[in-house]
C-alpha cells in the first residue's frame, strides 16, 4: 500500500499518458508513417501489444524496420503534425508537489530529444524536475527493475531511500519495475489501464494526476 505522501521525499514520474496524453496523436503518427513510409496498416490492437516499450525499439517493431535512423527522421520530422497534449492540472500538481517539499523526477522510455522537444513545445517549466531520465540512459527497461537504477544513484546522492520515493505511471509495467526495484507506487488511469485493473494488480491508482494533491498530508 502506497504509504501517507508525507513520508514520500521524492516522487518519479512516468512521461507518456501519465503527464502528457500521448496515445491519440502518437498512435495516429505511428500508422501515418507505418503506411506512408513502409506500406503497412497499423491496428490499434498491434501498438498496444508494444506500447510502452522503448520509443526505438517501438518503432522498429510497429515498422518492421531495422533502419533506425529513417525511422527516427520519420518521427522527428512529423511530430509537429501529431502534437501531445498535457494533461490538465498537471503544472499546478507539479508545483504543489515541490512546494510540499517533495523533489521532483522523470524516468521515461522516450528519447531525449523528444523530452526536450516536447517541454520547449508546451513551455513546461523544465526546473520543476530536478532528475530527468530518458532511453538513452540505461540498456534497462520496463517492466525490469534495472531501469530505476541510475535514478537510485541520484536518489542516493540526495540521502533519500527507496522506500522513501514514489513512481506514478500509467501501465502496469510501471508497477512492476518500480515495485521490483523497492520503490512504491501509483498508478494514473490515463493510458490503457482503468483503476480497476490497477487495483486487480494490487496497486493504487487515481483517475487523473490532478487528484494526487488530494492525497498530501502534513
Amino acid at each position: 500500500m502506497t504509504p501517507c505522501l508525507s513520508s514520500i521525499k521524492a516522487i518519479l514520474f512516468d512521461l507518456d499518458d501519465t503527464l502528457v496524453n500521448t496515445m491519440s496523436p502518437k498512435w495516429a503518427q505511428h500508422k501515418h508513417i507505418a503506411k506512408t513510409y513502409y506500406g503497412k496498416t497499423l491496428e490499434d490492437d498491434e501498438i498496444k501489444q508494444h506500447w510502452g516499450k522503448p520509443l526505438t525499439a517501438l518503432m522498429q517493431i510497429l515498422y518492421e524496420t531495422s533502419d533506425v535512423e529513417t525511422a527516427i527522421a520519420h518521427n522527428t520530422a512529423m511530430r509537429p503534425h501529431f502534437p501531445k497534449l498535457l494533461f490538465d492540472s498537471v503544472l499546478e500538481t507539479l508545483e504543489h508537489l515541490r512546494n510540499a517539499g517533495k523533489k521532483l523526477g522523470l524516468v521515461t522510455a522516450t528519447t531525449r530529444s523528444n523530452v526536450l522537444y516536447d517541454f520547449d513545445r508546451m513551455r513546461f517549466p523544465k526546473e520543476l524536475f530536478e532528475y530527468v531520465q530518458t532511453e538513452e540512459d540505461t540498456l534497462h527497461h520496463k517492466p525490469d527493475p534495472r531501469v530505476f537504477d541510475p535514478a537510485k544513484l541520484w536518489l542516493q546522492q540526495h540521502q533519500i531511500e527507496s522506500c522513501e520515493t514514489l513512481y506514478i505511471g500509467d501501465h502496469v509495467n510501471d508497477m512492476k519495475a518500480a515495485k521490483g526495484a523497492g520503490l512504491h507506487f501509483m498508478g494514473v488511469a490515463t493510458g490503457l489501464f482503468s483503476i480497476a485493473e490497477f487495483e486487480q494488480h494490487g496497486a493504487q491508482a487515481l483517475s487523473h494526476l490532478a487528484a494526487l494533491r488530494a492525497r498530501i498530508s502534513g
